[in-house]
């Protein structure tokens, strides 16, 4: 289990940012950033059964059964994490995101 946080980011849109306690994750954090607008697609590959590979704004995510590659397109940085891990991020992620637009509106 890859323990993070997530802190608010303010700017024209307030946004949350994952922070990792290993700093080794840092490139998992661009990736939620980067493909906010995607994630419900990478969270599809992720929750699938099957293998696959799906490309984004940035990052291509390739999940290989318990192990997920992030690639960064731009610079070419990867990170292997396990699969499950990704995918409570991700979800967590998401979560968050829908959390901040709710109370936004109020």
């Amino acid at each position: 289990m890859i323990n993070y946080r997530f802190a608010l980011k303010k700017g024209r849109k307030t946004i949350p940012v994952a922070v990792f306690e290993n700093d080794a994750y840092a490139l998992a954090g661009e990736f939620l950033l980067a493909e906010r607008g995607l994630l419900s697609r990478f969270s599809e590959l992720l929750h699938g059964e099957e293998d696959g590979a799906l490309s984004g704004n940035v990052f291509t995510l390739t999940k290989q059964g318990d192990a997920c590659i992030l690639l960064n397109d731009m610079t070419e940085h990867t990170l292997e994490m396990p699969t499950a891990d990704l995918r409570e991020l991700t979800d967590s992620y998401r979560k968050e995101v829908k959390r901040l637009r709710t109370e936004s509106r109020k």
